[in-house]
């Protein structure tokens, strides 16, 4: 089984078994799931997709 990404769209994550399922889709952490509301513009993962 290969590993799905993280549904934000700039996100190269993978997401495991602690992704947050928003709208049917699996995000890799609570900022992506939220679409970057906060400003943020990573995901905690040494990732820049905000």
């Amino acid at each position: 089984m290969s590993q799905q990404e993280c549904a934000c769209p700039k996100c190269k994550c993978a997401v495991d078994r602690s992704s947050i399922e928003k709208d049917g889709k699996l995000y890799c952490s609570q900022s992506c799931a939220s679409g970057h509301a906060d400003g943020s513009v990573d995901c905690g993962h040494d990732c820049k997709c905000g």
